[in-house]
């Protein structure tokens, strides 16, 4: 079963669900657009790759942690239907390859920091790309609404499902810890 995700960006910048970006000159603050790298989104591939939208969710210091502000793609967390984690999953080897290579130019990635994150239940991992955790999605957005988004017309022809359970359009997106996990780990 595919589900979307939303890639994380940290440019110091690009996407991590903990990857941090560098500031522009005129500096960044959380709930900013940027623009930063380019992936297919209009779903007509005859038009080249669209520029990539990223909110900032967070700053420290000249770095910045960003999401995709759309969801960009379908993919399945694993290549086979079992309990996985993050570090060995194969949406984890995607986004740090074929992902970060398509999305991004070679001046752009070096912009890009490798951030080591702290996975629950697993082993830590060094990630250019990456997803939000289940406690960074709920401190890093006011409500459920606010984590809201649509997918792109490319998510969908992949296979992006939507919701309508939360208003037409609206997407679920993988988080790098499951909420199975978070259900019973008795936080």
């Amino acid at each position: 079963m595919k589900r979307i995700f939303a890639a994380v960006l940290a440019l110091c910048l690009c996407a991590a669900g903990a990857a941090m970006a560098q500031e522009s000159e005129d500096g960044w603050a959380a709930g900013d657009t940027v623009v930063f790298g380019s992936y297919e989104q209009d779903n007509v591939l005859t038009n080249g790759k669209e520029p990539l939208e990223w909110i900032v969710l967070k700053t420290e210091g000249d770095r910045a942690m960003l999401i995709t502000r759309y969801l960009i793609d379908a993919r399945a967390y694993h290549k086979a239907f079992v309990k996985m984690t993050w570090s060995e999953c194969t949406l984890r080897t995607w986004l740090n390859t074929a992902f970060y290579d398509a999305a991004f130019n070679d001046t752009e990635k070096q912009g890009i920091v490798t951030k080591e994150l702290e996975n629950w239940k697993d082993v830590n991992t060094q990630d250019t790309v990456s997803l939000l955790d289940n406690d960074e999605a709920k401190t890093l957005f006011e409500n459920h609404a606010d984590r809201m988004t649509v997918p792109t017309a490319y998510a969908i022809a992949q296979g992006a499902w939507q919701s309508q359970k939360y208003g037409p359009g609206n997407a679920q997106w993988w988080l790098r810890s499951h909420s199975w996990e978070e259900k019973h780990r008795g936080a």
